[in-house]
């Protein structure tokens, strides 16, 4: 017998979610429960529903019933049961036959649906063959996950289940019972790990996730004190007492590559901290990846605080990391927001999993986003030289350009709308929904792009509208204050007899909904708790 695994996440704020619960359906050619409802009630909380639909089996209008109104959509076939008697004979022409009928459900799960599809592929780690010949490589199964790579659409994404495998451990993956009882091959121990990328994935598409990494320095990011070391003695390299700290900015480079927006929050002189970044030839981490230095002999807490001041960002958006358990503790008493993590030399990286990061990044948009916050300075600068705030803006030489949206920016702006939670009507989007309107014809999408005499902002803004309703209207923090909201109202009210506004709340944009009001006084402001 055959099931689809199918997880359908119905609304559009994360705790909204939670309290209205989750649909779950399961398309698969086996079984997963009893493990796999109650995992997902952890995961995705006790109001989640598990709706198991027999593929093969299922009827058209019961297929389009449970599709039509997915949020996200994950695919779980096993090959065993896929190709009886070819898999144990790792028959080659099974592999055709697999491939049609994988483009088949993915061409009815697409033409239902623009929603992401989490896709597990194949393995092959239960092989009784091997107990007779060995560990010997084959590359049937292989060849099948690439060919299916390349053969289905973008709308999908791979889980490598043979890595979740290898996680758990090949002999605590697999229920010999469960397999001849009731066709339920996998143990609980690999069920709750495929459940937890399940809820890692979904988290990363829906934009829930840490945005700034503020990071102590001194036996962090190398080892040994700078103001009583010196620099010439810090332990900082590839190799022996200082690989570990090279390591761990390794890390926090690659996390700066996926958005991650990197401080420094350090208690020692600014000068001597950026004598190290530009002097010592084992830093990883140069000057320009870190957004704000707050380095001075001032508290913990308050320097945290003048960071999130400083990017315009809240306190639940960041990640702390120090070697002071005193400095831990004194974060987490103060600022409870802020998520603190002990720095060890052999610490589990585990603990940073509250950064749920998109594997697709444009490094061109994080590069200007840091110029940005790495400029503001000049802007502060600049502004305190006047006392008209016009004045101010004129001489910022701001240059808005507001366009069509084309199909390169919809990646840009669906994280725009997922990371903003102050100018905004509250409307989060994949690229998914955003490609489904766009295809529908009754959607108009625009984005928005400034440049100013310091820096290229990039994509900092984007609207939406359907007929005569307002759907989208997104602008990035670090554009505020430069008038930039009211252009691109002026731009909708020019374009659109906005009649209807769509509006949700964030928990922080209740001041952009007094702004909506009083810009489109004729408008009627829809709250919108499910999308």
């Amino acid at each position: 017998m055959s099931y689809l695994l199918l997880l359908i996440i119905k609304t559009t704020q994360w705790v909204n979610k939670m309290e209205i619960g989750l649909h779950i359906a399961v398309i698969s050619n086996i079984i997963f429960e009893p493990h796999f409802l109650p995992l997902t009630k952890q995961y995705f909380g006790e109001n989640t529903a598990i709706f198991p639909i027999s593929f093969g089996e299922h009827t058209e209008a019961e297929f389009q019933t449970q599709l039509v109104s997915a949020d996200l959509i994950v695919v779980w076939l096993n090959i065993e049961a896929l190709l009886p008697g070819q898999f144990y004979s790792l028959a080659e022409q099974g592999s055709d036959e697999t491939i049609a009928l994988c483009k088949k459900l993915y061409a009815d799960l697409t033409h239902i649906s623009h929603v992401k599809i989490l896709w597990f592929l194949f393995e092959d780690y239960d092989l009784p063959l091997f107990a007779t010949i060995g560990h010997v490589y084959y590359d049937f199964v292989d060849k099948l996950n690439f060919t299916l790579k390349d053969t289905l659409g973008e709308q999908v994404l791979f889980i490598d289940l043979k890595h979740l495998i290898a996680g758990v451990g090949i002999i605590n993956a697999y229920d010999r019972k469960g397999k001849y009882r009731w066709n339920a091959p996998y143990s609980k121990i690999l069920i709750e790990a495929a459940v937890n990328e399940i809820h890692k994935q979904y988290l990363i598409e829906q934009g829930v996730t840490k945005k700034c990494l503020v990071l102590d320095c001194d036996n962090v990011l190398w080892g040994g004190i700078l103001s009583e070391d010196g620099i010439e003695n810090l332990k900082l390299s590839s190799n022996g007492l200082g690989r570990v700290y090279q390591d761990f900015q390794k890390f926090v480079l690659s996390l700066y590559y996926h958005g991650v927006i990197l401080a420094i929050c350090s208690k020692n002189d600014l000068s001597d901290v950026l004598v190290m970044f530009h002097e010592h030839g084992e830093m990883l981490l140069k000057e320009e990846y870190i957004a704000c230095f707050q380095v001075n002999w001032e508290d913990k807490p308050s320097n945290i605080q003048k960071i999130a001041e400083k990017l315009n960002i809240g306190l639940d958006s960041m990640v702390f990391v120090d070697d002071s358990p005193v400095e831990i503790e004194a974060v987490k008493a103060l600022l409870p927001e802020v998520t603190a993590i002990l720095f060890k030399r052999d610490m589990e990286f585990e603990q940073f999993s509250c950064f749920n990061l998109k594997s697709n990044v444009n490094i061109a948009d994080i590069d200007k986003r840091n110029e940005t916050y790495r400029t503001n300075k000049f802007r502060e600068e600049l502004k305190a030289k006047y006392t008209d705030y016009a004045d101010y803006i004129a001489a910022l030489e701001i240059r808005t350009e507001i366009h069509e949206a084309v199909l390169i920016e919809y990646s840009r702006i669906a994280e725009l709308t997922q990371r903003t939670n102050k100018c905004t009507n509250g409307r989060r989007y994949t690229v998914a929904e955003i490609k489904g309107h766009i295809a529908s014809g009754a959607f108009k999408l625009y984005s928005v792009s400034v440049c100013d005499r310091f820096s290229d902002l990039g994509l900092v803004g984007a609207m939406e509208v359907k007929g005569e309703a307002l759907t989208l209207f997104s602008l990035s923090c670090r554009a505020l204050g430069r008038e930039i909201e009211d252009k691109m109202i002026e731009f909708i009210s020019d374009k659109h007899p906005i009649k209807r506004i769509e509006f949700q709340s964030t928990g922080k944009n209740a001041a952009f909904k007094t702004l909506l009001s009083k810009s489109f006084p004729n408008a009627v402001i829809v709250n919108r708790e499910i999308l």
